[in-house]
């Protein structure tokens, strides 16, 4: 551990060496700072948390839609129930449903109204289903989720068994 403290604090000095005499590239005070600094912001924010589905009237093939909104820092589209990329790059998305008592579920991820990965719950009681998955989104392109066959079910009141999420891994 010594050893690797010792290197890391010798790139810093040499880093701070090179970079103190061109005037024009000089970065942070510390070399320390210029190693361990944040990468700059990159202008594109994307996350999403959105949970209790709505179930009346809901039918099969039918997009997914979300009555509350825990959290959006960009992409999601509460009037579509969508989540649109607002920039090109790696996102992941997870999502999680119940199944009606004695019923069964395929709840799919949908992008660009395309087929990606399934959730399915089915048994004598309630059951969950949930999958996730990451996904290469370019800049507009569409995610959600459809009732692919079956019910889900909702709580009446405040609980909420059905959510959605996903956010930017990586931009490119």
């Amino acid at each position: 551990m010594a050893f690797r403290r010792l290197i890391i604090i010798i790139y810093c000095c040499v880093v701070g060496l090179v970079l103190s005499q061109d005037e024009s590239t000089r970065g942070p005070q510390s070399p320390i700072d210029q190693v361990f600094a944040p990468p700059p912001p990159s202008g594109c924010r994307a996350g999403f948390t959105v949970r209790k589905a709505e179930t009346r009237n809901l039918l099969r093939r039918q997009k997914l839609r979300f009555q509350d909104v825990l959290t959006n820092t960009g992409g999601w589209s509460q009037s579509s129930s969508d989540f649109r990329a607002p920039c090109s790059g790696v996102y992941y998305f997870s999502f999680h449903a119940v199944s009606v008592q004695r019923g069964d579920f395929t709840l799919a991820l949908m992008k660009n109204n395309v087929y990606q990965v399934t959730a399915y719950g089915s048994d004598d009681d309630y059951q969950q289903g949930s999958n996730s998955a990451l996904l290469v989104l370019r800049r507009g392109d569409r995610v959600h989720l459809e009732l692919q066959d079956g019910k889900i079910y909702e709580h009446p009141f405040n609980e909420a068994y059905t959510t959605f999420s996903g956010f930017l891994v990586e931009r490119f």
